[in-house]
């Protein structure tokens, strides 16, 4: 039976380096802004790190936020549970054109929303094989650590000075790893960096701009150079766990 029509368009990325997944589908999932350059340039650095073909969806369908106060009101009037509904259909996309191994990753927004899609995807035939959350968590409706943990490799990053008290701090982040190891058979991993704020793996300009404007990061500082390492250690995380769980 042939999937449904997207309800948004897909931005697709191949790998730009030898390394290649066969048959192997990445979601890359936007933060609170939409798409915008970041996500983009997350997306092609996944695809090349791993080897995967990445897609980025558009959830806010052409809108993006330019200051915090848009893309607070486009968070909010986001549907979470529509949104699970979309992505799930993407899944059935990705399959049809020979992706069966799929995983997902977001950030901030977005990390939480790859957690309610493995969720999502445990109650089917088609479970996700990993998927990461930086800095983000979902609605609890939206995530059943025990179900997700049976049938999905989960892992998440997240910063020690992160003040978003229930979403991507540090109390959230405790409780997300001590509930899904209550009973997984898959792998699980939450890494902390106690020295970062929110959006620590950021590093295009107006994102950092918009760190600093934010409180996320010491205006004082150049995260670029002052990250890097920080943010390599994160993506040779990532990167190694979408490979190995990818290439089964």
């Amino acid at each position: 039976m042939l999937a449904k029509k997207l309800p948004f368009q897909v931005l697709p990325f191949k790998p730009t380096t030898a390394s290649r997944l066969r048959g192997a589908a990445i979601i890359v999932l936007q933060e609170w802004w939409g798409v915008n350059d970041q996500i983009k340039l997350h997306a092609q650095h996944l695809a090349d790190l791993t080897g995967s073909y990445t897609v980025v969806p558009d959830l806010y369908k052409g809108k993006v936020g330019l200051n915090a106060e848009e893309a607070g009101h486009l968070m909010q009037s986001l549907n979470w549970k529509k949104a699970v509904d979309e992505l799930e259909v993407l899944t059935q996309h990705l399959r049809e054109a020979k992706y069966p191994k799929i995983g997902s990753i977001g950030f901030c927004m977005g990390g939480g929303l790859s957690l309610a899609l493995a969720s999502r995807m445990a109650e089917t035939r088609h479970p996700l094989k990993a998927a990461v959350t930086c800095y983000g968590s979902p609605p609890s409706e939206l995530l059943d650590h025990r179900a997700v943990s049976q049938v999905t490799a989960i892992q998440g990053h997240f910063g020690g000075k992160d003040g978003n008290m229930g979403f991507s701090d540090p109390a959230t982040a405790d409780a997300l790893e001590f509930n899904l190891k209550i009973n997984n058979l898959c792998k699980v991993e939450v890494f902390r960096y106690p020295e970062q704020g929110h959006a620590f793996m950021n590093d295009e300009d107006w994102s950092i701009r918009q760190r600093k404007e934010l409180g996320f990061v010491d205006k004082n500082i150049d995260p670029k150079s002052a990250e890097l390492k920080v943010r390599e250690l994160a993506w040779e995380r990532i990167s190694q766990f979408f490979t190995d769980a990818l290439s089964d």
